[in-house]
């Protein structure tokens, strides 16, 4: 056995389905050691989608997520999927080849410190220089991505070490049955004492607020947060971009966190008295926790696996180590000896959000093209109750849906993550599909976004994972164009790209639309379909601060 052998038998041992890949300098003895073990190659076009699947399958799992890559390029290509797990806490493991060693510093082809590059978004990261090495350094690299807050972690591993025998080990029976699954599994009780503290402050408060993230998602905590919001009545926001765990409409959510007029009740978010943070990151998301998004006497109360994310990036006044699910069932059961008296609190945070959606209920609707990208997004609403698998991508369109269709956030509805990144939808939808193998996939996007990986429709299509996109079209990149007066948009305006026809020539469906009444049937056509289908839609240019100058112009 090889250490290329060692090692895929080893991610298999851990649990590790499939691998997402390109080929190149240095990778050829890992890939020949997946065909001999039978480990499933996931081949893509472009080392950054197979990035951004191993992101999306580790987000929507909690298992590790593996993207092997070439030297060089393929390298640098899968940083970026790679950076944006490390933004959201995915396990992820990265593994790049590397010409032998032998000739290390000589020039050789593709030579770079791949280490160095990747390091900055990574738990773990370092060149495996021999093979006796390699046992140690891959227990190592995934021990960090499932422990704590969850991450990414790397390991450079050069042809030659890969091709060399891997050394004997007489002890091994001493392993009993192998390493421990490659999979997040938080369960660390909360300590008692903090966890009277804190519902004590949540049942005094006058104006309470929850926020999850996360880690509330790893921890599989949906069930026992819905009870404890059901017996407090205290609001919940979950962080926009972050994994859900509301799977139903719960009277207590009021949507995500962020600004921006996307959300009514992120005001509540500066007015509230005690927030209660469970596995969430405060960061620009929620101003930072500081004036003016968090009032300066507001008492903060942070429960989380990860001991150094509590006073990230301020000190909680109460701050609870522990895994979400264990601390919030202590704190169900501390909630009977209170009395919870915050319903009015609760309807004024709803009212918040209502009105927001009140005001633009009567706007964006009309017959004729191009489409309101409030018109598109209400559409997907029908689809989004019939437990579908829900990705979107892009930034323009992707506020929308946000203020429109998160009256619930399940942990099958997916998003680029905390980075803000844009055109990882193609990919994604791809390790969706194999996520969730029996449900439909629905993924929105924006023309901008969707024109980063179109060959990957050919990658769906060869992998048996169809799903359908919703391609909203106004030729620009939206959120910037719509900021620029239209005599400064140069470097923000698309020219016109046909997605029906691209993805008919790669081997799926399109589907042109021109009139508002053909789009939900033919969500419904591409939704029971076995291909890739692909729906374009012309849709106005326009984001939320431009239709709210256009409709006060007209006096609306």
């Amino acid at each position: 056995m090889n250490g290329a052998q060692w090692l895929v038998e080893s991610l298999r041992r851990r649990g590790v389905e499939r691998v997402f890949a390109l080929c190149g300098n240095g990778l050829k003895p890992f890939l020949d050691a997946c065909v001999d073990l039978e480990m499933p190659i996931v081949d893509v076009r472009n080392e950054q989608s197979a990035a951004y699947m191993a992101d999306v399958w580790a987000r929507m799992t909690g298992r590790l997520g593996v993207v092997a890559v070439s030297a060089g390029p393929g390298h640098t290509n899968a940083i970026t999927g790679v950076a944006n797990a490390y933004w959201d806490g995915a396990p992820v493991l990265l593994i790049s080849g590397s010409a032998d060693g032998s000739s290390r510093g000589l020039g050789q082809f593709q030579e770079l410190d791949q280490v160095s590059m990747v390091a900055p978004v990574c738990k773990y990261a370092t060149r495996v220089d021999r093979v006796e090495r390699l046992e140690h350094e891959a227990d190592q690299a995934i021990a960090a991505t499932i422990s704590g807050r969850p991450g990414p972690a790397h390991l450079t591993i050069p042809a030659d070490v890969l091709s060399a025998p891997m050394p004997t080990r007489p002890v091994d029976s001493l392993r009993g049955a192998g390493p421990p699954p490659a999979r997040v599994d938080q369960t660390a009780p909360a300590d008692a004492a903090l966890v009277r503290d804190a519902v004590e402050a949540l049942a005094h408060a006058d104006r309470p607020l929850m926020i999850v993230g996360n880690g509330a998602a790893y921890a599989n905590a949906g069930d026992v947060l819905r009870a404890f919001a059901a017996r407090t009545h205290v609001p919940l926001l979950s962080n926009m971009w972050s994994r859900g765990c509301v799977e139903t409409h719960w009277d207590e959510y009021v949507g995500t966190t962020f600004g921006g007029g996307t959300n009514g009740a992120y005001a509540a978010l500066a007015a509230a008295d005690v927030l209660l943070v469970i596995g969430a990151t405060l960061d620009f998301r929620t101003g930072y926790a500081r004036p003016p998004a968090v009032a300066d006497s507001a008492r903060i109360v942070r429960i989380d696996a990860d001991a150094g994310e509590l006073s990230k990036p301020v000190e909680p006044d109460i701050g609870i180590v522990a895994d979400a699910r264990s601390a919030l069932a202590q704190m169900l059961a501390e909630a009977d000896g209170h009395t919870w008296s915050h319903e009015a609190w609760l309807a004024e945070v709803r009212g918040m959000r209502t009105r927001l959606l009140d005001r633009w209920e009567p706007r964006g609707v009309r017959d004729s093209l191009p489409l309101t990208s409030l018109q598109l997004c209400r559409a997907l609403g029908p689809f989004l109750d019939e437990d579908v698998t829900f990705l979107v991508d892009g930034g323009n369109i992707g506020r929308w849906a946000n203020m429109l269709l998160w009256n619930r956030h399940p942990g099958h509805w997916v998003t680029c993550g905390a980075s803000g990144v844009i055109g990882w939808g193609l990919a994604g939808a791809v390790a969706a599909k194999m996520a969730r193998p029996d449900h439909p996939v629905l993924l929105l996007s924006g023309d901008g976004s969707a024109g980063f990986t179109l060959a990957e429709i050919e990658t769906a299509i060869r992998f048996g994972t169809p799903y359908v996109a919703v391609v909203a079209h106004d030729g620009a990149w939206g959120i910037e164009a719509d900021s620029r007066p239209p005599d400064r948009r140069a470097g923000t305006v698309l020219g016109e790209l046909r997605f029906d026809r691209v993805a008919q020539a790669l081997g799926g469906e399109g589907v042109y639309i021109e009139s508002a009444e053909e789009l939900a049937p033919a969500i419904r056509r591409g939704l029971a379909a076995d291909t890739v289908t692909f729906i374009h839609v012309p849709t106005e240019m326009g984001g939320i601060g431009y239709i709210d100058r256009q409709y006060d112009a007209a006096g609306a």
